[in-house]
């Protein structure tokens, strides 16, 4: 009896020993070494996969490949697009751009507004509707608004000061806004030059003449000449005759406003 109970001794020595030997060399050993940066192993996975939440926020999902755990592949970084390269001008390029960014360049005045009306808005000399009107604002008609009491502003419109009604004006951003799509532009010419049909030197096109300070609006401050972007910058004028031509904008300077009001005497039916 004392026997069998040695023996049985032995045989459970040699298994756990042979567990250990495993543990230590095999596949104990393996998952060991994959699992040691991490937390813990979450039974939450769908068959044949892990979660793995390691010491970061994120979780990773290991899949296994029989007894073994294999890591997610790392997500590769997506390459940038690279920009398109800023084009290069030539000095020639260079100039008439300059031109066209200082022949658009404008400055807002503080406080304009314009006149938000369908006929006309009245400058009074007080903030009331029955004093006296010292002008009139035409839709659109700009000004500067000095104050504001009320339903009243003060405000400047050409050589006329006054009062008007401060609902019946476009100020504000909006009113900066209004300004940047309404600005007109004038050009003075500087010596005599030919008005041309089209914005070239190279055809036979001369539809009119200006004298040295003709005063015309500028539909168009700068553009480049048809056909060779590399000749001197052009103008869109409007003629008094109603006719859109182009002039040479080394011909004119080019200056920028708004319309604006005009004084009366007090006349006209009242609003």
């Amino acid at each position: 009896m004392k026997r069998w109970i040695v023996v049985g001794e032995i045989v459970i020595i040699g298994i756990l020993i042979a567990l250990i030997f495993l543990d230590f060399t095999g596949i104990g050993r393996k998952n060991r070494k994959q699992l040691s940066a991490i937390d813990h192993v979450s039974g939450t996975g769908t068959p044949g996969t892990e979660i793995i939440t390691p010491m970061s926020d994120d979780p990773l999902v290991y899949h296994k490949e029989g007894d073994i755990l294999v890591p997610p592949s790392p997500t590769p970084t997506p390459t940038p697009t690279p920009l398109p390269p800023t084009p290069t001008l030539s000095p020639e390029e260079r100039i008439i751009q300059d031109g066209i960014n200082k022949a658009y360049a404008i400055s807002i005045p503080g406080g304009i507004a314009f006149a938000n009306v369908t006929d006309y808005l009245s400058i009074r000399r007080e903030p009331d509707g029955t004093a006296a009107r010292l002008g009139l604002m035409n839709p659109g008609d700009s000004c500067i608004v000095e104050s504001v009491n009320g339903d009243w502003a003060y405000v400047k419109s050409g050589a006329v000061k006054g009062y008007c009604r401060a609902d019946l004006l476009i100020r504000g951003l909006e009113g900066e806004e209004y300004a940047k799509e309404h600005v007109v532009y004038i050009a003075t010419v500087t010596s005599p030059v030919n008005v041309r049909s089209e914005p070239t030197t190279q055809e036979d096109n001369i539809i009119a003449s200006l004298d040295q300070g003709a005063i015309v609006t500028a539909k168009t401050p700068a553009l480049r000449s048809k056909g060779d972007p590399t000749t001197p910058l052009f103008i869109e004028v409007e003629l008094k005759d109603g006719k859109t031509g182009y002039i040479a904008s080394n011909k004119a300077d080019i200056t920028y406003t708004w319309p604006v009001g005009h004084a009366i005497d007090d006349t006209k039916e009242q609003k």
